[in-house]
């Protein structure tokens, strides 16, 4: 079994702690929203749209400075940027309105720099042996966290009176984005006079690996961006309460820390294709049941179904990636493309905001643009299986050659 060196320790590390006070302050942050600006999920769709623009400013940015920045500095930027977010919604309070615009432009540049920066350091210290471990065990703590924070988060909000709830969550969210940043000093950084070369790749054509990453990426970008977007706001419309939603969250989340503890043992190339296969169809299926039947019982059973294959999904996703990139490379090297991704990934994202937002616009009640749009990621989740079955067959003629060579 493949152990992790000192340095992809310390990144792991460095992206537990972000992601759990992201989980932290993320759960419930569309929820403020929602009351802070008296139900205009219009207006919260357009800040994520502006956020994902924002995103991929960032990367082009980093690409240009990181002959003069070190890249541990982009990323201690982006945590700082991502906190300081979070902490302007909490003051502004029934304000942020009006200046939500603004403050999606800046936590879109810092979680461009904090991506931007953690794929190039994966890219450099985790070897592509690794990978299924590394990401197995960040998936893994995700879910740990998945089980308490909900529940908890739930319970402080309806706890306490007025704000304070929200308050007492996001000094926690900080606390963690401040032990993240203290971890950076382990890892090493880097700068790199190598010009990365964005616009090239993004013209390149004829290279079947950068093709499938393009189209796999742009879909699941679209799928996760109306799913991120929507979900938490369609709980919220039936069960009106956070308490309820966490208890709800952290239950299912138990289920996935088995999943993905388990799933990070076996993880590895050769069953990447059925685990995404199951994942993708029961995803589709329970989609489309949640379409027809917004009802309790069918979210109890989707948190359920996601509990299980969901993080399974996100390993392969963030594996895939790696390996697609790696294998693209031809006159150009791997951080060439892990910066142009972000191009399709960005589309991807508008795109899906640009769908939500045209039919909130279009269609007067939000159950039934929450219908529609549950269809469109079902569909999604198919595409994504095809695309990658189609277009590299799951790398399957690699590992038949790798069989006889071996």
């Amino acid at each position: 079994m493949t152990r992790l060196t000192k340095e992809s320790k310390f990144l792991l590390t460095v992206g537990i702690l972000v992601t759990a006070g992201m989980m932290v302050a993320n759960t419930f942050v569309n929820v403020f929203l929602l009351r802070a600006t008296e139900g205009n999920v219009g207006l919260i769709i357009i800040q994520s749209a502006i956020n994902f623009v924002a995103l991929l400013v960032a990367f082009v940015s980093g690409s240009k400075l990181l002959s003069k920045i070190s890249i541990t500095t982009f990323l201690k930027i982006g945590i700082t940027s991502m906190a300081f977010y979070f902490i302007a919604v909490l003051i502004l309070q029934n304000n942020v309105a009006i200046f939500l615009i603004p403050l999606a432009l800046f936590n879109g540049l810092g979680q461009g720099f904090y991506w931007f920066s953690t794929n190039l350091l994966v890219a450099k210290i985790i070897k592509e042996r690794e990978q299924g471990r590394y990401f197995g065990f960040q998936q893994t703590t995700g879910s740990i966290f998945g089980v308490i924070t909900p529940a908890i988060s739930g319970f402080i909000i309806t706890r306490f009176t007025d704000l304070t709830g929200y308050y007492l969550l996001f000094g926690t969210a900080l606390l963690l984005f401040v032990l993240g940043i203290f971890m950076i000093k382990h890892i090493p950084g880097f700068t790199s006079e190598t010009k990365i070369h964005i616009y090239d790749v993004l013209k390149l054509k004829g290279n079947r690996y950068w093709n499938a990453c393009k189209s796999y990426t742009f879909v699941v970008a679209l799928n996760s961006s109306i799913n991120n977007q929507i979900f938490m706001l369609f709980a919220f419309l039936i069960f009106t309460n956070e308490g309820v939603m966490g208890n709800l969250l952290s239950a299912t989340a138990i289920i996935t820390i088995f999943s993905s503890f388990w799933f990070a043992k076996i993880s590895r190339r050769e069953n990447q294709q059925p685990f995404y296969f199951v994942t993708a169809v029961s995803s589709t299926v329970i989609y489309i049941l949640l379409a027809l039947f917004p009802y309790v019982p069918i979210f109890i059973a989707a948190l359920v179904i996601f509990a299980v294959t969901r993080n399974w999904a996100t390993v392969i996703l963030q594996s895939l990636i790696f390996q697609l990139t790696s294998r693209a490379k031809g006159d150009y090297k791997q951080n060439d493309y892990l910066v142009a991704i972000e191009f399709p990934m960005a589309l991807g994202r508008v795109v899906g905001m640009a769908i939500a937002l045209l039919l909130i616009h279009l269609i007067a009640s939000d159950i039934h643009v929450y219908r529609i749009l549950f269809i469109v990621i079902a569909i999604a989740w198919i595409l994504e299986y095809i695309i990658i079955e189609k277009k590299i067959k799951w790398f399957r003629d690699e590992l038949e050659n790798e069989d006889v060579v071996s």
